[in-house]
């Protein structure tokens, strides 16, 4: 029921975040109407002999007449042009915090997802942890903010869900749908992966009422993975009838909230944009990877004797694997084919009692073109060590159906351990295993980039314009 309860929390995560791209404003849509006049002249010769032009020894002199003809065709012709109208969109962003009540520290590791396993099932958490609590969004969105006579790098924001928590006392959570932010960038960097530090000002208004000053230092973005350390201080108040004093055991009185805190964290999905790139059409856009997926699933075959699907030892699907948010960023070298990759999250169940989960995988390949838009294949090591560690070596073929849609084979031999995290432990037993497996995988929500759409390939990419920095 936890593995369910897990699968189904980053479905919605994928939905929700699907939702804000959906509200907020994507793509601006520029026409250029023109009107064609096509003209056209004909000219007619026609010679004409004299009426007694007759053979009498003397040649009579012929008459020539020209007609002329002019025409004039117009016609209207329009010609629409794709922009990016958006600084940031992204779906998930994660932050290991330092800050809160040191006797309640949740222990959220480095980036807010590496959860302490000791104190995982404690909900007052204990003392110990160097990240005592977490900051998370999950779809992100900022629109340009064009204050101060336009001046540069003014952005307002929000995110379909954020939640504060300086420790792991509920009560003292700061939690918020649709919060507003106001940042200003200042680049280091102007090229991609782009350096910037950014303050920042936000509040939230429901549940929770708070205020969120801020400043980060951000690294970013390349395939959607941005890296930020932050500094800040929230200050915010939670009544009575929220769902984090309702709902608790410890108290049920309002709480009044404030904790300077500084942090790491990580975002995956997230894509940037500098004012002067809301100027180039999407075409002309420049790709650093070779595959962005925000969901992707297999059903597996394996040499497993009982399939996690059936007590029955002959039913042939023996199990499947889930992933979210997946990123492949192209390495610069051999012919720019190598690549280095994450995912957010992976399950992979090959039999019964043999499958793992894993937190940002770290996943390096060879990728290859077979046929142009359409198929691709790729070997590639993956290695899992969080929660669960494992070794995957696999192969995998890729065809797009569309830009949002993929389908392939796949298979390979994963080694690994079971369940080192208490929540998904069978029977109190942890499973070594090894096995291969084969299967079919559908991955939505996903594109494949191929050798013509690589910056590193392209030469025909058209400079930014200065006149809207």
């Amino acid at each position: 029921m936890k593995i369910k309860f897990l699968l189904i929390f980053f479905s919605v995560i994928s939905l929700l975040s699907s939702g804000l791209w959906g509200c907020g404003s994507l793509t601006r849509e520029e026409k250029d109407i023109y009107t064609i006049t096509e003209r056209d002249t004909t000219y007619q010769h026609f010679v004409r002999n004299s009426p007694v032009n007759q053979n009498q020894g003397t040649v009579f002199p012929s008459s020539r007449e020209v007609l002329s003809e002019r025409n004039s065709i117009q016609r209207d012709s329009t010609i629409t042009r794709y922009y990016p109208d958006f600084i940031r969109m992204g779906v998930f962003e994660s932050i290991g915090t330092i800050g809160g009540n040191a006797n309640y520290g949740i222990g959220t590791g480095l980036f807010g997802v590496f959860i302490d396993q000791n104190t995982s099932a404690s909900s007052r958490g204990g003392s110990g942890k160097i990240f005592n609590g977490g900051i998370y969004r999950l779809g992100i969105g900022e629109w340009r903010l064009r204050w101060f006579r336009d001046a540069k790098n003014w952005t307002i924001g929000t995110s379909i869900y954020e939640a504060l928590l300086p420790d792991a006392r509920s009560e003292k959570y700061l939690m918020s749908t649709f919060p507003i932010y106001i940042r200003k960038r200042y680049y280091l960097r102007e090229e991609i992966p782009y350096i910037a530090i950014t303050p920042a000002f936000g509040f939230g208004w429901f549940p929770s009422q708070y205020i969120n000053l801020s400043g980060s230092i951000d690294v970013g973005s390349i395939g959607g993975l941005n890296l930020r350390a932050y500094i800040g201080y929230a200050v915010g108040y939670n009544g009575s009838w929220t769902p984090q004093i309702a709902n608790n055991d410890y108290t049920k009185k309002e709480q009044t909230v404030n904790f300077p805190y500084i942090g790491i964290g990580m975002s995956m999905l997230d894509f940037l944009n500098r004012v002067p790139e809301t100027y180039v059409e999407w075409k002309d856009h420049e790709h650093s990877s070779w595959q962005i997926g925000w969901l992707g699933g297999s059903l597996l075959t394996s040499n497993a004797q009982y399939s996690s699907l059936s007590d029955s030892s002959k039913t042939f699907i023996k199990g499947f694997d889930v992933e979210v948010a997946r990123t492949n960023v192209v390495l610069p070298i051999l012919n720019n084919s190598l690549y280095a990759g994450t995912s957010l999250f992976k399950l992979i169940v090959v039999g019964d009692n043999n499958w793992t989960t894993s937190v940002l995988p770290i996943r390096v390949g060879y990728w290859t073109t077979i046929l142009q838009d359409e198929l691709t294949a790729t070997p590639f090591l993956e290695i899992g060590y969080y929660p669960n560690y494992y070794f995957n070596l696999g192969g995998e073929f890729n065809l797009r159906i569309s830009d949002m849609l993929d389908v392939g084979l796949k298979g390979g031999f994963i080694s690994g351990e079971a369940d080192k995290f208490e929540i998904f432990k069978s029977d109190s037993k942890t499973f070594n295993y090894s096995k291969f497996y084969f299967g079919i995988s559908f991955r939505i929500i996903d594109r494949i980039f191929f050798p013509k759409e690589l910056r590193y390939n392209r030469k025909d990419l058209p400079k930014q314009p200065k006149r809207y920095e």
